[in-house]
């Protein structure tokens, strides 16, 4: 229902943009910007708790207590109270948290039915109305698990959590 309404939405937009497209080249089209969560969104749950939370031996509520414990304790904020907690369980279980390691972790994110065919079934109608769609992730999940799901390719820009990596490939900071 939800990608029914999102499909009339953007025809409805599409409608709109085709009456003042007078032609032209592709660079000359009107972009249109969609603008997605993932969690819950896209995917069916958290993307952590597809393999993330799984290799770690830990539980989802364990990991998501852990990270709330720590913000509700030192009053930090609750995207980088997870990362912490991914850092320290990783050194803990001994994994290195690289950003392959973590874009591996996408790699069986359980899309939504329809998701996988939603980018090109939309582009190629916003191609039938003279606009070029543009598709762009807002999430407060992890930018390299994104980019590592079936669907990661699709994205002209990703605005997610990410960490800073030292010069060995290791997370320094959230």
């Amino acid at each position: 229902r939800a990608v029914l309404s999102l499909y009339y939405f953007v025809f409805c937009i599409l409608l709109e943009a085709q009456k003042t497209y007078k032609g032209g080249t592709i660079m000359d089209k009107i972009r249109i910007g969609i603008l997605y969560d993932f969690d819950k969104t896209l995917c069916t749950t958290d993307m952590q708790e597809y393999d993330f939370i799984k290799n770690l031996g830990m539980t989802s509520d364990a990991f998501w207590g852990e990270a709330a414990a720590i913000t509700a304790t030192h009053e930090v904020e609750k995207i980088l109270a997870y990362m912490f907690v991914m850092i320290k369980k990783c050194k803990e279980k001994g994994i290195p948290l690289t950003e392959e390691y973590l874009r591996s972790c996408g790699e069986h994110v359980e899309l939504f039915e329809g998701v996988l065919t939603w980018f090109d079934r939309i582009n190629a109608f916003g191609e039938s109305m003279g606009v070029r769609i543009e598709h762009y992730i807002i999430s407060s999940g992890q930018t390299e698990i994104i980019e590592g799901s079936r669907i990661g390719h699709e994205f002209k820009a990703i605005f997610a959590a990410s960490f800073y990596y030292d010069e060995s490939g290791l997370p320094v900071w959230p």
